[in-house]
């Protein structure tokens, strides 16, 4: 795929040097490509580009997408706007209390099965409220991140917690423990069909980790914080990551095994949360998403990815086309053509910043530079004619175009961190 701007194509090189890279970002930063501004509570709509009454639903909050955009913004030196948006995040847990409660105190299956009595993960962000549509709301992954991002924060000294705000995060254990969440079928990262994802699984580990490391730090000074786990606790905490850690050395490199092997979402084990423990498993991951899922114009989530398939809006109407398929997946997985599965656009650069990462701690493999170079090339490709972020790529009367959640901000956010670690790298290569 090449990219559509033609001024950006003579901007693309396989070897950038400090000049070149100059010229890049003055173009980047002419088109707003990396803008992300926060629209209420220190928190980031899914697509800026959306009204506030838009169909799609892109307009309001995802827990998720706010980690990764946060995390984005605190590695490129913005500790101020990453935790403004934890903090948007946190008042909205706070109010999810009373959905954790019910289930730690009750984990029966009604309650485990009825996503609408799950935390919610999803939501307004001018009002911290619910959002009242049924939505696929077990999604084990977007808590762990959450619970994992706002430990790192208190752990690299950057967001200290108050007694009050710990309160809610000291209740996810004993939800995670209520729910099983080592072998819970959630609706992941995809919000879909209802299976034991790795990726969640790994996401609710690298948070119990990061809390237990905050535990066992030795400098907690907070009032009611530092005493509020008991030894009991303590102990679950740790039966708790050990079922992860397990499940994790059983299944891995694989999604969800027997129903899906080849998963995008696992990527997200390895950036950010860092969770994978050997190299092995890390190049395992790598490979399969490389193998099975690298288009020509972007990256498939997973085979037979029904989500904007070929035609897409010819199918559905506005208002359908994002909406809860969990309960309906195999008629939107009917319309699927062979190979006609949508191209997303967050992956190349999530790629750009694993192989840089792997570069800038050891440049003697120049292996990683190169890929790290490859990807990123492959993101700047897709940009739009105005230098815009999309979501992804879907095939539209035998073309790809971009849909309409164009810029969206966890692209942007990925894209952001990818050309900071270009710039680190090719400073040490001219040093």
């Amino acid at each position: 795929m090449k990219p559509h701007s033609g001024l950006l194509r003579q901007l693309l090189s396989d070897t950038y040097t400090p000049k070149s890279l100059a010229k890049l970002k003055k173009f980047l930063a002419t088109h707003r490509t990396h803008n992300i501004k926060p629209i209420a509570n220190g928190l980031f709509a899914a697509s800026s580009s959306q009204a506030a009454d838009a169909p799609s639903g892109y307009q309001n909050v995802w827990i998720r997408d706010n980690v990764m955009v946060a995390d984005s913004f605190r590695r490129r030196g913005d500790t101020a706007t990453a935790v403004s948006c934890m903090q948007g995040l946190s008042l909205f847990l706070a109010t999810q209390l009373p959905r954790f409660r019910a289930i730690t105190k009750d984990p029966s299956r009604q309650h485990r099965k009825d996503p609408q009595r799950r935390p919610h993960i999803r939501f307004s962000a001018d009002t911290l409220t619910e959002l009242p549509e049924v939505w696929p709301h077990a999604q084990n992954d977007a808590l762990g991140q959450a619970l994992w991002f706002r430990f790192v924060l208190a752990n690299d000294g950057l967001f200290p917690f108050s007694a009050s705000e710990y309160e809610i995060y000291r209740e996810f254990p004993p939800y995670f423990e209520a729910i099983e969440y080592w072998h819970d079928r959630d609706s992941g990262a995809w919000e879909e069909g209802y299976k034991t994802n790795n990726s969640s699984v790994g996401a609710v580990l690298a948070g119990l980790e990061e809390m237990l490391k905050f535990h066992n730090s030795g400098s907690l000074d907070t009032p009611g914080v530092a005493n509020s786990l008991s030894a009991s606790d303590l102990k679950t905490l740790k039966s708790l990551i050990a079922k992860g850690r397990h499940r994790l050395e059983t299944t891995l490199p694989f999604e969800s095994p027997p129903e899906r092997l080849a998963d995008s979402a696992l990527l997200l084990l390895i950036h950010p949360l860092h969770v994978l423990q050997s190299r092995e498993d890390e190049d395992a991951v790598l490979s399969l998403v490389q193998a099975r899922l690298r288009g020509d114009v972007g990256i498939r989530r997973y085979a037979g990815d029904s989500y904007f398939c070929q035609d897409y809006d010819e199918w559905f109407p506005p208002r359908q086309m994002s909406a809860d398929f969990s309960d309906r997946l195999e008629y939107r997985d009917a319309l699927l053509q062979p190979n006609c599965e949508a191209q997303w656009c967050l992956f190349d650069p999530l790629l750009s910043i694993i192989y840089g990462q792997r570069y800038l701690a050891d440049r003697s493999d120049r292996g990683n530079l190169e890929k790290q170079l490859f990807y990123f090339n492959r993101s700047l490709a897709q940009l739009t004619d105005t230098g815009q972020c999309p979501e992804l790529y879907f095939l539209k009367r035998g073309s790809y175009i971009p849909n309409s959640h164009t810029p969206l901000a966890w692209t942007q956010a990925n894209q952001a961190l990818a050309l900071y670690l270009i710039e680190q790298s090719i400073g040490e290569e001219k040093r």
